[in-house]
């Protein structure tokens, strides 16, 4: 084989790996399947099994729901006229949040996956006490508790935002959430973005910081890249 047919077929696989990133301490693989090399069972969960719940950080600019969405889509995980169930609201604290899963779930329609942020709107109001930090994670606790007693969920995808100068109390609440994640009876798999913000524009500048449509990619990508990892929702 020639030398530029050789470059042609490598370029795509050094690509592929350089697109590999690390989240809670182990490596994101793009591709569809488990970690081995295996394939996911396909068709375990309906779209509308999956529930979106947390802040202005799922909604804004909405991309990140849209585009795991799509790419669900395009590898057959759910069908092309399907979507996910969005209960997340601007400014909710992270009670409130639990709430918009507690109402879903008492419907008919049993959630299988939760995707969510939730916890800074109640550290931005309160200037990161201590107080708060310690009662979002009191609250998030709670909540874990709850999902694994109502029995349905089988993964919970937790995203902590980045550390940014007008979200207060994030440093404090990274390693208290990641534990109980680590801790939780139900799967719960902790996205942290901070090594993911590598650009001030994925933000907006305002006095609450929201993801720009750049910010709202990274976030779609990293989300969609655990479900594969982790055979969620696939």
């Amino acid at each position: 084989m020639a030398r530029s047919g050789r470059v042609r077929r490598i370029a795509p696989l050094l690509l592929a790996l350089a697109a590999t990133g690390a989240c809670d301490g182990k490596s994101i693989h793009l591709g569809n399947g488990w970690p081995d090399g295996g394939s996911c069972p396909h068709a375990q969960v309906n779209a509308n099994e999956v529930l979106w719940i947390g802040d202005s950080w799922i909604l804004v600019t909405g991309s990140q729901h849209t585009r795991v969405a799509d790419l669900a889509r395009a590898a057959g995980a759910i069908g092309p006229n399907d979507d996910y169930v969005i209960g997340a609201a601007a400014a909710s604290t992270l009670a409130t949040i639990a709430n918009q899963y507690a109402t879903r779930e008492a419907g008919a329609t049993k959630v299988k996956v939760v995707i969510m942020d939730g916890g800074t709107w109640d550290t931005i109001l309160a200037n990161g006490s201590d107080a708060s930090v310690n009662d979002v994670v009191n609250t998030f606790g709670q909540f874990l508790t709850q999902v694994a007693s109502d029995g349905t969920v089988e993964h919970i995808i937790y995203m902590l935002l980045p550390e940014l100068p007008a979200v207060p109390g994030v440093a404090a609440l990274h390693p208290l959430l990641q534990q109980a994640c680590v801790e939780s009876a139900v799967p719960c798999h902790f996205l942290d973005l901070q090594p993911l913000w590598t650009r001030t524009d994925y933000a907006t500048a305002g006095a609450i910081p929201v993801p720009t449509e750049a910010g709202a990619v990274v976030i779609a990508d990293a989300i969609w890249a655990v479900m594969q990892r982790s055979c969620i929702a696939q």
